[in-house]
């Protein structure tokens, strides 16, 4: 069974928030284990970058423990 990551945003020009669920496949494919996620709100449009370890640092933690192609 795959471990589930929660990825939570909240837009800086509106406020609105949301939170997605992927498994480890799709971290991987979405965000690799780039530093910074760039997101667009689904409400007002705009893009904003937010920092991994606030927007799940869960995979945060888990791009230092374990390394992905990248870091090799």
């Amino acid at each position: 069974m795959s471990k589930e990551f929660t990825v939570s945003t909240i837009c800086p020009h509106c406020g609105h928030a949301t939170q997605d669920t992927h498994d480890e496949h799709d971290m991987r494919a979405s965000y690799g284990n780039n530093p910074n996620i760039s997101v667009i709100c689904a409400h007002c449009q705009t893009s904003f970058e937010q920092p991994m370890e606030l927007a799940c640092a869960e995979w945060d933690d888990y791009c230092h423990e374990i390394p992905l192609p990248a870091d090799v």
